[in-house]
């Protein structure tokens, strides 16, 4: 007998609470003496100062000197505050990670610290630490004891992701923001550098970073290195896409004959499509946002993604189909070929993408299948990434914000690191996709093609998840250029456009799904196959169904919530699940949170300003009870024995936690082991907890907000899916929720014909 279904159930946010909590944790030893941490950086002041009076940089008025934190003071509680705070010629610019060897020859990763600051403001902070003036303040002595080193960034490590054979070619190049002073260091690195400002596009953004694209050789890089506000210089790569094969027969399938089309856009950024072909024929505009003419690869290109993301796959099919009028229209804008073609970097095209997206509001979902080849650099954060995180973050108050789907690259039959996603896949704030294939036995396998993980700080599960991308043996079939052709070929361009496709369909028929909520659902349902690692599949193979993630089952039940979370709020999500206590037999409980954040471009190694913490709950009424020196106890306040336990507890001196104990168990870690463990920091956070129905009443899940960057006072959206899946509940589970909390309703699953427009 089929297993009935029912419409997943949305306004879980209409039971949020608000609640308080106290922080947790203690103070961290201090790794340095302050006193001998003092002596050490007043000599390391001065060899600053011998360096700046030998010139062994090119300085400017403005000077960039770092701090270089001990291993696991990465946490924002120990930001060097105080130096700065104390002097008013100093100013925090940024920061990144950096590596150094340790007495056993053990390579240690630790945090530094950019410092804007000038002549004076070095004068001010060795006359503060000779004259002991702060030697009272408990804050001041712990950080001159947090820190490592202070001294200038090596010129070699300014320069990352270069392979040794590297000679000439299209570098990115990252300036220090250095406020009124940035056309003095414009005109230094044209100095420095002799490269012709004809053979360099720049960009200045408000945060005050410049980029700059420019064609280099190896001696001029070895020049610039040396200016010290050069923040990182990497290579770029061309620009490639996937080869088409095109069919020559006319064996297409046509669509079912229609005067309408669908009144949800997508944008789609690409090479162009050709229109007259029937199956994008009245479904899909053109747009020209480059001066060059069209180049016949890139519109074939451009025609097979939108082909994908109107129609999916078309293997199998024949003249003999007849397709379904397609759920979304395309807004397509040529952004290749490039008027220059050394513009490998892509800024004509990323200008483009600024203007499109700011203007055309109604634009909600975008589709990229390009972008320069060669791998991430964890810190250096291209110019391309942070446009796309920057564009979907910002958007006017009450606005629904854009989500960009973009191919992770496929070079993933490179050696390590060079198989790494490619930008801008890597941001944060959208999806990165990366492409499986289906072998001989008809089992799905990660692309051999397909870039891996890692992602960035930040977005440390990259790809996403993997979606069909086709292979030799089994290649993805395309809208051709040829009327009623088709064509093949295999990639993560395609893979990327299925996506849109199916998060396009999720909002064809609900118009409860808005883009970010339909990236949520398809993390949420991933399917992850055992056989790959982590940064092989990020979350596991995309639903083939997206059908299915609109409906739930009678014992495994799918409630969504979305809302926004105050500075510092923390609030609790209760997980529906009434008389779940009674189920015998074990209950599954799942949740995917994302989050769309304010990037910080400055500092790679803190890209995030705000993140989620999340608690989970399992029981309202289990409780610890400590005592200094003592075990925990832990007790379920429901039960007579345990009552009476309490109550001798509390006689004795032990103590009530505050809050339900959470499960797992929430320890005191470092903030290196949160990041690394627990993915603290990330978009994305995606869960689940299988525990016996007796250990679980009234579960709810705890979020809480934080910032970091000087960003604490920024609201911060989240979108969240919870499924519980009880396989013994005596009953329906799905209408026992709804009886009881009567604000939950059933999203409106409707008809396509709703969404349809006149086609004139």
């Amino acid at each position: 007998m089929a297993k009935e279904k029912h419409p997943i159930l949305a306004h879980g946010e209409l039971y949020v609470e608000p609640i308080v909590k106290k922080k947790a944790g203690g103070p961290k030893k201090i790794p340095h003496e302050y006193q001998d941490a003092k002596l050490r950086i007043l000599d390391e002041i001065d060899k600053i100062h011998d360096k700046i009076i030998s010139n062994a940089e090119v300085f400017m008025k403005e000077k960039i000197i770092c701090v270089r934190m001990e291993p696991k003071f990465e946490a924002k509680s120990y930001v060097p505050t105080a130096l700065i705070q104390s002097n008013d010629s100093m100013k925090i610019v940024g920061g990144r990670k950096y590596n150094y060897f340790d007495g056993q020859g053990e390579q240690i990763s630790a945090k530094l610290y950019f410092i804007k600051t000038n002549d004076m403001g070095i004068r001010n902070l060795r006359s503060t630490l000779e004259s002991g003036s702060r030697d009272n303040i408990e804050t001041w002595r712990n950080q001159i004891g947090s820190i490592h080193s202070l001294d200038l960034l090596e010129p070699d490590e300014k320069v990352m992701g270069f392979e040794e054979k590297w000679d000439h070619g299209s570098v990115e190049i990252v300036l220090h923001p250095l406020g009124a002073e940035s056309d003095d260091l414009l005109k230094l690195f044209y100095e420095t550098s002799n490269i012709a400002i004809e053979r360099t596009k720049v960009r200045r953004y408000e945060d005050g970073l410049i980029f700059i694209s420019a064609n280099c050789s190896k001696n001029e890089i070895e020049k610039i290195k040396k200016i010290n506000p050069l923040r990182a210089i990497h290579p770029l790569g061309r620009v490639d896409i996937a080869p088409i094969r095109e069919a020559t027969s006319e064996n297409a399938p046509q669509i079912k004959p229609s005067q309408h089309k669908s009144n949800i856009s997508v944008g789609v950024f690409d090479g162009g499509a050709d229109v007259s072909v029937p199956l994008l024929n009245g479904y899909v505009n053109a747009n020209d946002c480059v001066e060059t003419h069209p180049d016949l690869d890139y519109i074939s290109h451009g025609t097979g993604v939108c082909g994908v993301v109107l129609h999916g796959n078309l293997a199998g099919k024949s003249k003999n189909d007849l397709l379904e009028v397609p759920c979304l229209s395309i807004e397509s804008y040529r952004v290749l070929p490039l008027k220059n073609e050394s513009d490998f970097e892509l800024y004509e095209a990323i200008d483009a993408i600024e203007q499109v997206v700011k203007t055309r509001n109604d634009l909600k979902l975008f589709n990229l299948s390009f972008g320069p080849i060669g791998a991430i650099v964890d810190d250096s954060i291209s110019r391309f990434t942070y446009v796309l995180d920057r564009l979907t973050y910002d958007v006017p108050e009450g606005e629904t914000n854009p989500l960009f789907c973009v191919a992770v690259g496929n070079d993933g039959d490179l050696g390590f690191p060079f198989n790494r996603i490619q930008s801008p896949s890597d941001m944060v704030n959208g999806l990165g996709v990366g492409a499986y294939t289906i072998d001989l036995d008809g089992e799905k396998q990660k692309a051999s093609y397909s870039c891996i993980g890692g992602g960035r700080e930040g977005a440390k599960i990259k790809p996403d998840f993997l979606e069909f991308g086709g292979s030799i043996d089994r290649p993805f079939v395309l809208v051709g250029t040829k009327p009623n052709t088709l064509a093949a070929s295999a990639g993560t361009s395609f893979a990327s456009p299925l996506v849109v496709n199916k998060i396009g369909t999720l909002m064809a028929h609900s118009e409860n799904i808005e883009p970010h909520l339909g990236r949520t659902l398809l993390i949420h349902n991933a399917e992850r196959a055992c056989h790959l690692t982590q940064e092989d599949q990020g979350y596991g193979f995309c639903p083939d169904n997206v059908h299915e993630i609109l409906t739930c089952e009678d014992k495994k039940v799918t409630i969504l919530y979305s809302g926004t979370l105050e500075p510092k709020q923390t609030v609790q999500l209760p997980v529906f699940a009434p008389h779940i206590n009674r189920v015998a037999g074990n209950v599954t409980i799942s949740w995917t949170i994302t989050t769309i954040v304010d990037p910080f471009v400055n500092d790679p190694d803190a890209y995030t300003n705000n993140c989620i913490e999340d608690v989970f709950i399992p029981h309202e009424m289990t409780f610890n009870f400590s005592k200094y020196g003592h075990p925990t106890k832990k007790l379920n306040l429901l039960k007579k024995d345990s009552i009476i336990q309490a109550s001798e507890l509390l006689d004795n001196g032990y103590k009530k936690s505050n809050f339900p104990v959470s499960h797992p168990s929430k320890k005191y870690w470092e903030e290196t082991d949160l990041r690394a463990t627990d993915l603290k920091w990330d978009t994305v956070i995606s869960k689940y907890q299988r525990m016996r129905g007796a250990s679980l009443l009234n579960p709810a899940i705890t979020l809480h907000a934080i910032g970091r960057n000087d960003f604490d006072a920024r609201e911060l959206k989240y979108f969240v899916a919870v499924s519980i899946e009880a396989p013994n509940f005596e009953g329906s589970l799905y209408d026992t929720i709804l009886q009881n909390y009567q604000n939950l309703a059933p999203i409106e699953i409707r008809n396509i014909n709703r969404i349809m427009v006149n086609a004139n």
